[in-house]
């Protein structure tokens, strides 16, 4: 069948070729533009030809509209593309409409009468709103813009998401030429910070992003307007250079004064409109990196969350805002209660930390007096024993080991002693591909052959959650656990956790208790082992019972499967990846309880070791902190309530504010004995004193007295009398708290690995046995 514009090929061949010949120019590459092209979007099918949707604004163009159709048609005809050109007609009077509606009746071309108002940018989105397109490309009816230059343009949509020509030769009035400069130099990319030709009348863009910028435009504000909110959203921007051909048909219908002075006031009004996001980011939401996709095809990191729920990054503008608008309230506050006081600044500062730190402690006895009655999750033998095997959903333990040698047949024995049938059992171990030592003692061990090995790929970050999201899409069980190297795991745990889930199927996520088999080695072990009974039969179960947010610990969590996938995995820039999932479980809405079942693992046991792994448990403590309070009232909003948000300031940044608020009062104490500074007795006037006195002994006394019953209640009662030597453990928390501030700065994702299997050297002056 003959094209529609066939009948006009004869007499617009000379010019068209004339045309065609000089049109184009472009900067990054010496593209063909005619030939065949095989581009297609990452969200389209490879095999179906891409659909580009052509919307072309005109008013009284009758002269130029059959050479820019024929050229259209030339050009696109060499492409591999499906195309549909949209002509919106501005209610033209100089016989437009009849041409059209007499050579373009076809199922490719689509005349679209404007039925709003006049102008330019409003015949744009008319003819937005009726594209079927994944890719739209608008061009002038005027044809001063080359049309040959749009498939160059599409394939550069492989790079950037929208692509502008850039006129480099203008060929029209030294008065348009000026102001169109001064307009792109001013107000393009000194107040809107867009280093492109804003005005340009050739674009091509991914449909998508009018789905998620909204415009409110003027007459002639389209252009400027979709470039910067689609930038203020995270699309990029990149260019085509094109000569500028000067207007052989018709007449031009801007009105250079009046048009320049619109644009001039659209766009100051427009950025003027965006102070109020800048100052206040943090009230402003979502964010721009919400908006792409990340799925399983990021190899690059593996992260599968939008970059503002992740620590890859920690300054945004959202922290700094809120951080800076935190800052000028509180210190109004003090200036206002120092002014009614009467009183230092510096004193009320010292009152409000005195008052925060008891207000931590009064927290952690709320929380622990909550526990003392609540009854964890629990099942009896009778209970398991009653489980049909066949009934078992095939259920994924999940390994990820480094530099783990010495403890594969730990792992090769607390895994084949689990109470569950092995052809439903999935076991997955990660390795880093140059760890050979590992790999080698893995080999050796003969594993059963529901064990599988996974060689992770050799790219940052290296750290336990990218080995979890990388192996995440090679495993296939309902279920989803994670033991570390060092853990040994009830024989019957994932039976109990299979009935628990079973039990409610609005459960998401099961946490297990943890203990250590080493816990007599030194004062060390045994310190941490009464942390341990305090934080997981006391603390967690009460923060549970109380419906606040709970930080997870990094194994022994069970999950359902698809609500991993649903909250986006693990962040793999978080350096405590479990705490930063409970919150997100959270903020879905998704029920976690505590379950009465035991996994053991090595307490360290060496000051060195302990450090840095506190170092890290606090570093991420902090990032999850920053990460979740980017929006604060989103973060509210999600969990419910501002109960649920006071309760997670003081779990997961008010424990680290503790540890740190620790060492700066011991230090005061210790300056205080030592010098008798009058300047400390300035800040600890008679009132605060005695309040901080307050906080000072009863501060001691709970944390002695809570590690003291968390191993009472397990019935260790050797390990009482340990609890008095709690002041240093708070000493060392307290250090382990300020060495975590400072590598959130100096190394925000290195991994500091705990070393395992120290315990099981022979030689070692720690070896001890593993029942």
């Amino acid at each position: 069948m003959d094209h529609p514009f066939s009948a006009l090929d004869t007499e617009l061949d000379t010019e068209a070729a004339y045309a065609t010949s000089k049109s184009l120019k472009s900067a990054s590459d010496n593209d063909a533009d005619l030939q065949p092209d095989n581009f297609s979007l990452p969200s389209t099918d490879k095999h179906t030809p891409l659909l580009v949707s052509i919307v072309v604004p005109v008013f009284n163009e009758r002269e130029t509209l059959p050479l820019l159709l024929s050229r259209l048609q030339r050009t696109m005809a060499h492409t591999n593309y499906h195309v549909e050109i949209i002509i919106v007609d501005d209610h033209s009077n100089d016989g437009t409409r009849e041409f059209l509606q007499n050579h373009t009746n076809t199922n490719s071309v689509h005349v679209l009468r404007k039925r709003g108002k006049r102008g330019k940018s409003y015949s744009l989105i008319e003819g937005f709103r009726r594209a079927k397109g994944d890719v739209i490309a608008m061009i002038d009816g005027d044809l001063q813009y080359p049309p040959e230059a749009i498939p160059a343009m599409v394939r550069t949509l492989q790079k950037v998401d929208i692509v502008v020509a850039k006129r480099m030769r203008f060929k029209t009035s030294r008065l348009r030429n000026t102001l169109s400069y001064l307009f792109r130099l001013v107000f393009g990319r000194i107040l809107l910070g867009l280093n492109v030709d804003v005005q340009s009348g050739l674009k091509v863009f991914r449909k998508e992003i009018l789905d998620t910028v909204e415009l409110k435009t003027s007459a002639w504000g389209f252009d400027y307007q979709f470039l910067y909110k689609a930038r203020r959203m995270g699309y990029t921007v990149g260019e085509k250079e094109i000569i500028f051909e000067e207007r052989k048909f018709g007449h031009s219908h801007v009105k250079t004064i009046s048009t320049a002075l619109e644009l001039a006031w659209g766009a100051l009004r427009l950025r003027l409109s965006y102070i109020p996001r800048d100052l206040f980011a943090f009230l402003y939401y979502p964010h721009a990196s919400e908006h792409e996709v990340k799925n399983e095809h990021n190899t690059t990191d593996y992260l599968f969350l939008p970059d503002i729920q992740s620590s890859k990054k920690h300054i945004y503008k959202e922290t700094v805002s809120l951080a800076v608008v935190s800052l000028l309230i509180m210190s109004a506050i003090i200036g206002a209660l120092s002014y009614v006081l009467r009183s230092s600044p510096l004193v009320i500062l010292s009152g409000i930390l005195s008052v925060v730190y008891l207000g931590l402690i009064g927290f952690k006895l709320y929380v622990v007096h909550q526990s003392l009655n609540r009854k964890l999750l629990s099942f009896s033998r009778r209970d398991v024993a009653a489980i049909k095997d066949e009934d078992l959903p095939l259920y994924t333990i999940l390994i990820p080991l480094y530099k783990e040698a010495e403890v594969i047949p730990q792992i090769v024995k607390a895994m084949t002693s689990i109470d569950y049938p092995t052809d439903k059992l999935e076991i997955l171990i990660t390795v880093e591909e140059y760890d050979h030592e590992t790999i080698d003692a893995i080999r050796q061990a003969n594993m059963p052959p529901h064990f599988r090995m996974l060689t992770l790929p050799d790219v940052q970050p290296k750290s336990k959650p990218k080995a979890l999201n990388v192996a995440f899409s090679h495993t296939h069980g309902e279920f989803f656990v994670i033991y570390d190297a060092e853990i040994i795991p009830d024989a019957d745990q994932l039976k109990k956790a299979y009935l628990a889930f079973r039990k409610d199927r609005s459960l998401a996520c099961v946490q297990t208790r943890l203990d250590h088999y080493n816990l007599n080695q030194n004062w060390i072990t045994k310190l941490f082992n009464a942390e341990f009974s305090f934080y997981y039969d006391l603390f967690l179960p009460g923060l549970q019972k109380l419906g606040y947010p709970l930080p997870l610990s990094g194994h022994s969590t069970h999950f359902r499967r698809q609500v991993l996938a649903d909250i986006g995995l693990w962040d793999p820039y978080n350096m405590t990846e479990d705490c930063d999932v409970g919150i997100r479980l959270a903020r879905k809405g998704y029920k976690t309880e505590i379950l009465d079942s035991l996994s053991q693992e090595e307490a360290t046991c060496t000051f060195d070791s302990w450090v840095k792994q506190r170092s890290r448990w606090m570093k991420g403590f902090i990032q999850t902190a920053i990460v979740h309070l980017r929006h604060p009232v989103r973060f509210k909003n999600e969990l419910g309530s501002w109960k649920n948000f006071g309760a997670f300031l003081l779990i997961v940044p008010g424990s680290v504010v503790m540890n740190v608020l620790n060492l700066f009062y011991w230090g005061l104490l210790v300056l205080w004995f030592t010098t008798h500074s009058p300047v400390i007795q300035l800040l600890f006037p008679r009132f605060i004193l005695y309040f901080s006195l307050l906080s000072f002994v009863l501060g001691n006394f709970m944390f002695t007295y809570l590690n003291l019953i968390g191993s009472y209640k397990r019935k260790r009662f050797s390990m009482v009398k340990y609890s008095l030597l709690s002041f240093v453990y708070w000493l060392m928390l307290a250090y382990a708290g300020i060495r975590a501030t400072i590598q959130l700065f100096t190394s925000p994702h290195r991994w500091e690995k705990t070393t395992h299997g120290t315990h099981l050297l022979p030689n070692s002056l720690y070896a001890v046995p593993v029942s």
